[in-house]
């Protein structure tokens, strides 16, 4: 089954700084996939840090049971 490409314009540094990312066995697609992914992972750290302060109220001290 064939995947459907597309071609991105990036600068050179961009495109440089990309291969450094990646290992001699990635393609391109592979390192941004990579990327997103860490970045989905930091959203959701940053979240889950916005909720425990937000509710810091909520949460009782292992201490106190």
């Amino acid at each position: 089954m064939s995947v459907a490409t597309t071609t991105i314009q990036i600068k050179v540094q961009t495109r440089d700084e990309l291969s450094e990312i990646g290992s001699m066995a990635d393609d391109y697609n592979s390192v941004i996939e990579r990327l997103i992914i860490e970045h989905n992972r930091n959203r959701l750290v940053d979240h889950s840090k916005k909720v425990v302060e937000e509710r810091k109220k909520d949460f009782v001290s292992l201490d106190d049971l």
